[in-house]
């Protein structure tokens, strides 16, 4: 029975990297999941807002999930970013690694 989810990831750029990260984000990261991970259907990201800051931290990619098994989904992209399956860049804060959690719905309206 297909389930969906949600997978949030929080991250940061390198100081002074805002622009390469986001545009590796958007035009490199987010289609390369999409095409090479079965299950993520839908992409989004959002940028802290100022008057919240200073968060840990500032963005935040929002992954929909629909799949059987969303772990297994979240399993399959660690499995995809360290086999070099996905692109990664120098322009992310790997110091801070990225924060990722997986959300499915507590029941629906």
């Amino acid at each position: 029975m297909t389930r969906k989810a949600l997978l949030l990831v929080h991250s940061n750029a390198v100081d002074g990297q805002d622009d390469d990260f986001n545009s590796w984000y958007d035009q490199v990261h987010i289609p390369q999941l999409l095409e090479r991970v079965p299950g993520v259907v839908r992409a989004s990201r959002y940028e802290a807002s100022p008057d919240r800051r200073p968060l840990p931290e500032r963005y935040l990619a929002v992954y929909e999930i629909e799949a059987d098994d969303p772990a297994a989904v979240v399993k399959a992209i660690n499995k995809a970013a360290a086999g070099g399956e996905l692109d990664m860049s120098p322009a992310m804060d790997v110091s801070r690694p990225p924060v990722m959690a997986l959300y499915e719905p507590l029941g629906g309206r």
